[in-house]
C-alpha cells in the first residue's frame, strides 16, 4: 500500500520537473528570440534612371521668306521639306475656302490617276499577286518606320504609292472588276471643283536652296549658331518664357523661313552633371516626338544659378518634330540600371572584397556584392544566382558585426 502511494508521489514529482524543465526551455528560446532580433533590410530588385530634363531651344542659321501682299497662304510643302531655289513654297488665295477648294482639286486629281493606272492592262497584265502582296507589306513596313522615326516628309509619297499597289492587287485578284464608277464619280467633283476654284493670284517662291519651315517666331535675326555658345542663362530663360508656338503668319509679311544647313544646335540650361561633358555623344529624346536623336556636347559652362550649367549640343537630324517649335521639352537619357538595392551604412569589407553581412537562419555570413551604380546613400548589386553573392530577398543586417 505504502509502496503504491510513494510511486504516485513519485510520478507527480517527475512531472513537476519535467514541466518545469519545459517551461525553463520556452522561456530562454522566448528571451534568446526577445533579445537576438537584428536590425535589417531585404534585398530587392531596384530600377533607376537617371535621364535630365530640360527646356531645350533650337538654334539654326534661319533666313525669314517675306510676302508683303495679303490673302490666305496656303504651303506646298511639308515643314522641314527640302527646296530648290525658284521652287512655289506657298500659293496666296483670296479665302480659306478656295485653299480648301484647291487642296481637295489635287487630292481628287491625283485619286483619278492613280485608279486609271490600276485597272491598265499594261499594269495589270504583268504582275502577279504574290508579288503585290509582298510590296503592300513592304510598304506597310516603311510606313511604321517612317511613324515611329518621325519622318513624316517621305509618309505621303510611301502612303500614295501603297494605295496605288493595293488598287492593282483588287483587280489582279478579282476583288474588283474595274474602276470605272469610282472615276466617272471623282472627274464630276473635278469639273464642279474647278468651276469653284479660283486660281492663287500670287505665289511665293524659296529665295535659295534649303529647308523650308512654314512659321516665323521671331527668333530668326536673334539666333544663329554664331552665337549659341554666347548665350547666358538668363538669355535662355528670357527666350523659353518668351518662345509661344508656332504662329499663324497670314497678316505678317513672314510666310516662313528657310536654313541651308539641316542639323541644329540646342541650347539649355540643365543641372550640373559629371555626363555631360565636352565632345560627350549622348542621347535625347523630345516630348513630341519617339524618336532617339544622336547628340554631341559642344560646351558646358557653369551657369549663374547654383548646381546648372548651361550646355550646347550639337544634332545632325531633321524632322517635323525637330522643325516645331523652336522651344521644346526634351530628355537626355542614360542607361537604365536594374539591380539589388543595398545601403551604404550596411556595406562591409572582408580584406579587399566589398560586400555586406546576412542573416541566414540563426547564422550570419559575409556575402560579396557586385557594385552596378552608386547613389547618394545606397548602391545597386548585380542580381546573380552566385551564392557567394548578394541574392533576391536576403536579409541584409544593418548593424556593425564583431568578428
Amino acid at each position: 500500500m505504502r509502496s503504491g502511494v510513494f510511486n504516485n508521489i513519485t510520478a507527480k514529482v517527475l512531472i513537476l520537473l519535467i514541466t518545469a524543465l519545459l517551461l525553463t526551455m520556452v522561456g530562454s528560446q522566448a528571451y534568446r528570440i526577445l533579445n537576438d532580433r537584428h536590425d535589417t533590410q531585404e534585398a530587392v530588385l531596384y530600377s533607376i534612371n537617371e535621364d535630365i530634363d530640360f527646356q531645350g531651344v533650337i538654334v539654326r542659321d534661319e533666313t525669314p521668306v517675306t510676302y508683303s501682299g495679303g490673302g490666305v497662304v496656303s504651303y506646298s510643302y511639308s515643314d522641314g521639306s527640302k527646296v530648290s531655289t525658284g521652287n512655289a513654297v506657298a500659293q496666296i488665295f483670296d479665302s480659306e475656302e478656295a485653299v480648301s477648294a484647291a487642296r481637295r482639286l489635287e487630292q481628287v486629281e491625283e485619286e483619278i490617276a492613280q485608279l486609271k493606272r490600276a485597272q491598265n492592262p499594261g499594269t495589270t497584265d504583268y504582275v502577279q499577286p504574290e508579288s503585290i502582296s509582298g510590296k503592300i507589306d513592304d510598304y506597310y513596313k516603311q510606313l511604321l518606320s517612317y511613324k515611329n522615326e518621325g519622318e513624316f516628309e517621305n509618309f505621303s509619297g510611301v502612303k500614295s504609292d501603297m494605295s496605288l499597289v493595293m488598287n492593282i492587287y483588287n483587280i489582279i485578284s478579282g476583288i474588283s472588276s474595274d474602276y470605272d464608277s469610282k472615276i466617272a464619280e471623282l472627274q464630276q467633283e473635278e469639273i464642279q471643283l474647278k468651276s469653284q476654284t479660283d486660281k492663287a493670284k500670287d505665289t511665293v517662291t524659296a529665295p535659295q536652296t534649303g529647308y523650308f519651315v512654314s512659321y516665323c517666331d521671331g527668333f530668326e535675326d536673334r539666333l544663329n549658331k554664331q552665337n549659341a555658345e554666347k548665350l547666358d542663362e538668363s538669355e535662355i530663360n528670357d527666350i523659353v518664357n518668351s518662345a509661344a508656338a508656332p504662329q499663324d503668319n497670314t497678316n505678317s509679311n513672314y510666310v516662313g523661313k528657310m536654313f541651308t544647313d539641316y542639323s541644329c544646335y540646342i541650347v539649355g540650361v540643365i543641372d550640373t552633371d559629371s555626363r555631360v561633358a565636352q565632345d560627350a555623344n549622348l542621347q535625347l529624346t523630345l516630348d513630341s516626338s519617339d524618336t532617339v536623336y544622336n547628340v554631341t556636347v559642344e560646351s558646358v559652362k557653369k551657369a549663374d544659378s547654383e548646381g546648372k550649367s548651361v550646355v550646347v549640343l550639337s544634332c545632325d537630324s531633321l524632322d517635323e518634330a525637330l522643325v516645331g517649335r523652336r522651344v521644346q521639352s526634351m530628355q537626355l537619357i542614360f542607361d537604365e540600371y536594374q539591380g539589388l538595392k543595398v545601403p551604404r551604412s550596411a556595406i562591409r569589407f572582408q580584406g579587399d572584397q566589398k560586400g555586406v553581412y546576412v542573416i541566414l537562419g540563426q547564422d550570419i555570413t559575409f556575402k560579396k556584392i557586385d557594385v552596378i551604380y552608386e547613389g547618394s546613400d545606397f548602391v545597386l548589386s548585380r542580381n546573380t544566382s552566385d551564392e557567394d553573392c548578394l541574392l533576391l530577398y536576403d536579409q541584409i543586417l544593418l548593424e556593425v558585426v564583431s568578428e
